[in-house]
């Protein structure tokens, strides 16, 4: 089994194989380029935002600068914003639904690491986790989604909260870890 092929499944894998590598310096020149457009410049960033992502919806907004470590890893739906300073570490697989807000400075990580000696002296020191961003979903600035997390539809996470576990649709979270504060339905 490759890395690439460990690292879909969930099970522990080498970052530092040569194919993943490979992988993460196309996804960095992808976001060099895009960070470095004229922002008036809607046909070029679009087409770079095309290629980074394995799906995209229409009407998707990416506010530079932005990070993604694979990008084919990501899919989009429609009306999805990202606001500046944006980071994805999608060794999984990330799906973010349709209107979903992302407010600047979120971070969005499918990995965590190995911890079992014999798993880190083989060199699998990353394990990836989907992460599942239901629809008309907020997720205010500075906020962190984990690895394995899935956001049901409608789900209000405020501002620098630290999303550990699944939230129940119509939620609103908050804190560290991200706690429900109230329902919305």
């Amino acid at each position: 089994m490759t890395e690439f092929e460990k690292m879909q499944q969930g099970m522990p894998y080498s970052p530092a194989d040569p194919e993943l590598t490979q992988f993460r310096y196309a996804s960095r020149r992808l976001c060099q380029q895009f960070n470095t457009i004229d922002p008036a410049d809607v046909d070029a960033n679009e087409m770079v935002i095309t290629k980074l992502f394995a799906i995209r919806g229409k009407g998707v907004v990416v506010e530079a600068p932005f990070t993604c470590t694979y990008g084919m890893n990501v899919n989009v739906g429609n009306n999805v914003a990202f606001g500046p300073n944006c980071t994805i570490i999608d060794s999984g697989h990330v799906e973010i639904g349709n209107n979903v807000l992302i407010g600047p400075g979120v971070g969005i990580y499918t990995i965590t690491q190995s911890l079992l000696p014999l798993e880190v002296l083989n060199g699998e020191m990353e394990i990836s986790l989907p992460i599942i961003i239901g629809n008309n979903v907020v997720i205010g600035g500075n906020s962190v989604i984990k690895a394995g997390v899935s956001i049901g539809e409608g789900v209000v996470v405020e501002a620098g909260s630290v999303v550990e576990g699944d939230i129940e649709p119509f939620s609103v979270v908050s804190g560290n870890p991200a706690s429900v504060i109230r329902r919305l339905r």
